[in-house]
């Protein structure tokens, strides 16, 4: 009986965390070494449409925001700028930056915007025409970040996501990924030449960093009551292990011979 109830409570648990588990899908899946899609269609700030793979001819800094973040897409893109200041390498002669938002619903006015107020803030001559912002239908949003193994989650009207950026080869290929907001500058220009070379190398700092949104979810009756399932089905199954284990066995009784 003992172990039947050990069996039921390790059988919870696993039920438990399922339920838990089952809407994590967010963060970085690497796909160092895969080449991206070319085919995808993005809009620029001028709401011209562009082919991604026209758009990559050197080492390519990707990152993948939202321009109405609350959380981490603002520092992601700091951090870009950041580099761009400090790296000794030249914008647009060694490498450039693409930035695409994931929000459909976010427009090419709305990217020129975000673009003008970073570019401001730079001091250099290369950053209009090679720090360039977009946005995309939802289709192409899936496509490029499936690929790039760039996950998110929408929530509300907003998106769960992981803070890094990636860095592609000429050939779209993806070279390394830079988890959290800020790149060392000199680990910024092994990389680019790295990318450059058409090497790709598994990165070795993986803290990421996770934008949440705090704002009640739609759904949020139907979660409260997915997950108290779960809770109520692992305090079940302890509470029928303390009964069994404490029960005891009962008598057996054997014939008497003498008789």
């Amino acid at each position: 009986m003992v172990r039947k109830a050990a069996y039921l409570l390790f059988y919870a648990l696993v039920l438990a965390g399922n339920v838990w588990s089952q809407d994590n899908t967010y963060g970085i899946l690497q796909k160092t070494g895969q080449v991206l899609p070319e085919d995808v269609i993005l809009t620029n700030e001028n709401s011209e449409l562009v082919r991604f793979g026209d758009l990559i001819d050197r080492p390519t800094l990707l990152s993948f925001v939202y321009y109405e973040c609350p959380g981490l897409c603002s520092p992601v893109m700091n951090g870009i700028a950041e580099i761009i200041r400090k790296s000794d390498l030249r914008l647009g002669r060694d490498y450039q930056v693409i930035t695409i938002s994931v929000d459909y619903r976010e427009s090419a006015s709305l990217a020129r915007s975000k673009k003008a107020s970073y570019i401001k803030t730079l001091q250099n001559t290369g950053a209009q025409q090679y720090w360039q912002f977009y946005v995309a239908d939802s289709t192409a949003i899936k496509t490029l970040t499936d690929a790039a193994g760039w996950e998110f989650k929408r929530t509300g009207n907003d998106f769960v996501h992981s803070a890094a950026t990636i860095l592609v080869t000429p050939h779209r290929m993806i070279s390394q990924y830079f988890y959290g907001t800020f790149i060392l500058p000199m680990h910024f220009h092994l990389a680019v030449n790295d990318a450059r070379a058409e090497l790709a190398d598994a990165s070795r700092m993986k803290d990421q960093k996770y934008c949440y949104n705090f704002e009640k979810p739609v759904n949020e009756t139907y979660s409260t009551i997915v997950h108290s399932a779960g809770i109520g089905v692992l305090v079940l199954a302890a509470f029928l292990f303390i009964w069994l284990s404490l029960t005891p066995a009962p008598k057996q009784y054997s014939k008497d011979k003498s008789t």
